[in-house]
Formats: C-alpha cells, sequence, structure tokens
C-alpha cells in the first residue's frame, strides 16, 4: 500500500503518536519535549516547532483529532428502532462495542481535565459534537415510549452509563467482570438505564 502522506505529515503524524504514548505513562507534566523528539524517532527538539509551537499545542491535536466522536455520531444516526426504547436500546448496544476501543482517549480526557480544565475536550464538544447531537435527541423525543425529560438530562445519563461502563471494565480486577461475556454486560446496564434498579413493588 502507498503511503500519500508528505514526508510533513509522516513527521507530524509520528510526533503526535510519540506525544500520545508519552502522556499515557508519564503524564502531561513529565513529559518533556525532548522526550517527545526522541520517542519520534530521535529528531531534534528544534524540528517538532516546525510542526507544533508548544507541548499543549500537540496535547490540543491529540484531542481534536484522534477522539472517538466521529464514530459516536455515526452510531447514533444510523441506530434503529420505531420506538424510544428500540433506538436507546440499538444505539448503546453498539456504542458500548465501539467506545472501549478508545480508551485511550478517555485517559487523554482525564489529563485534560486535571491540567487544563477540560477546555480542550469541552471545545471539541461544543464545536462539533453537541451540534450534531441536538438533532438526535430531537429525533428521540419524537419517538414513542420515553418520558418527559430535558434533552441534556437524557444525554448526561447516556454518556453517564458509557463512561462508567469503560473505566469499570479497565480498572477492576479481570476476573470480576469477566464472570459475564460482554452481551450480558451491555445487556444488563442497558436495561438498568431504561427500566430503573428498583423492584416494581419496591417504588413509592
Amino acid at each position: 500500500m502507498i503511503d500519500d502522506r508528505s514526508k510533513g505529515d509522516v513527521a507530524r503524524a509520528e510526533i503526535m503518536d510519540a506525544a500520545r504514548q508519552l502522556f499515557l505513562l508519564q503524564g502531561y507534566n513529565g513529559t518533556s519535549m525532548r522526550a517527545i523528539a526522541q520517542a519520534a524517532g530521535n529528531r531534534a527538539v528544534a524540528g517538532l516547532y516546525n510542526h507544533f509551537p508548544t507541548k499543549e499545542a500537540i496535547f490540543r491535536a491529540l484531542i481534536e483529532e484522534q477522539n472517538p466522536y466521529g464514530a459516536l455520531l455515526g452510531i447514533l444516526n444510523n441506530a434503529q428502532g420505531e420506538t424510544a426504547e428500540a433506538y436507546i436500546r440499538s444505539a448503546l448496544t453498539d456504542i458500548l462495542i465501539v467506545m472501549p476501543q478508545y480508551y485511550d482517549f478517555f485517559q487523554l480526557a482525564l489529563i485534560d481535565l486535571r491540567e487544563f480544565e477540560g477546555r480542550h475536550v469541552a471545545q471539541v464538544l461544543s464545536e462539533k459534537v453537541f451540534p450534531q447531537v441536538i438533532g438526535v435527541i430531537v429525533r428521540l423525543q419524537a419517538l414513542p415510549g420515553l418520558k418527559p425529560l430535558d434533552g441534556v438530562v437524557l444525554v448526561r445519563l447516556m454518556a453517564s452509563l458509557v463512561v462508567g461502563y469503560i473505566v469499570t471494565r479497565n480498572i477492576a480486577p479481570g476476573m470480576t467482570f469477566e464472570q459475564l461475556p460482554h452481551e450480558v454486560w451491555s445487556r444488563q446496564f442497558i436495561d438498568a438505564l431504561l427500566y430503573g434498579i428498583m423492584d416494581d413493588d419496591a417504588r413509592e
């Protein structure tokens, strides 16, 4: 396969890949431009500045260019269902398969939250994600079966489920969550979101 990228594009990609690995291993403050240059093929530090003016610019590029939001929006737009329940189940089933593949990004998002008060992720969300999510929520609210619920609350509920699923899947002892296959875990999480966790007879 022929790589049509220019040398500059290849260098930029190598710098970003090296920086991503170092940020994840050593943290943002523990990673220097010199370390990135060395990990990116023993480049001269001055060469990095031909592509990025600062270390933060590299980090910002990672958040902007290597996030999972394109895949997420694709799933939301392609999910099927004639009812709100069917649509949510369809969307979340696929999301819980795809999003764990982006665990590195969630780690970068935590770095962004800690080091930059989340401003880089927030910018991507406000500029590229939320405008499209609004359309998805309008579509969902038009389907039968959904309680009157503010769209923002619904988005946060679904996001909380997905993030919680991914984080606990990666940090808990393997034997704990390997007792059930992914399909079963996914179904139980989605059922809990759709129906709650209280038995009908126990609800006040």
